[in-house]
């Protein structure tokens, strides 16, 4: 994959090894709360994310120095950056909270099949926000869906989050179409897309 130098960081393909951990912890930060359905502790849901990613299935943002500042969830027609099986529920929570989190788990509504690459999700860590990060990070996105002969980069994002829809609007994203998505009360999104 290429790589994109943007203001002292490297953005890279898959996620090493040995940042498997912080890469978890900066994914449940961005996303936990639409991960699972219930409330769950931070410990918990950090090890869920370690268990269910894949770690060729996302780019990240490194310092010079091999920091993790930034990461961005890829998901095509094979999958996502986290695949949440029973088993890792189990593993994480218990048989018994383990089963009942994965059958919640189920109600989540994916978006209709697409030929685009979607992004599942860009974080980026709090003292590095506004430097370029998610920009490069959807920039090298654009790249590998460019590489993978995808038409598109696309995003879902929650109707009523206002600020997320114009934070991709700046990113050239642009309004393609609206769907229920997520967790059933959680109410419309919309679908964005950027031409690569």
């Amino acid at each position: 994959m290429t790589a994109i130098k943007q203001q002292r960081v490297l953005i890279r393909h898959g996620v090493p090894p040995h940042l498997r951990g912080a890469a978890a912890r900066l994914y449940w930060r961005g996303f936990g709360p639409g991960l699972v359905p219930l409330p769950t502790p931070a410990r918990e849901g950090i090890a869920l994310v370690a268990r269910a990613m894949h770690p060729d299935r996302a780019l990240v943002a490194l310092t010079p120095s091999g920091a993790l500042v930034g990461i961005a969830g890829l998901r095509g027609p094979d999958g996502g950056f986290l695949s949440l099986s029973g088993a890792d529920f189990r593993r994480v929570f218990g048989p018994v909270r383990g089963r009942l989190r994965h059958l919640s788990s189920l109600l989540h509504l994916s978006g209709a099949e697409t030929a685009d690459l979607i992004l599942d999700g860009v974080a980026v860590r709090p003292q590095w926000r506004g430097c370029g990060i998610a920009r490069a990070l959807v920039q090298a996105a654009a790249l590998c869906a460019r590489d993978l002969g995808h038409p598109a980069l696309m995003v879902e994002v929650e109707a009523r989050n206002g600020d997320a829809l114009a934070a991709w609007q700046a990113l050239d994203f642009q309004l393609s179409g609206r769907q229920r998505l997520g967790w059933p009360w959680r109410g419309r999104a919309h679908v964005m897309r950027l031409p690569v």
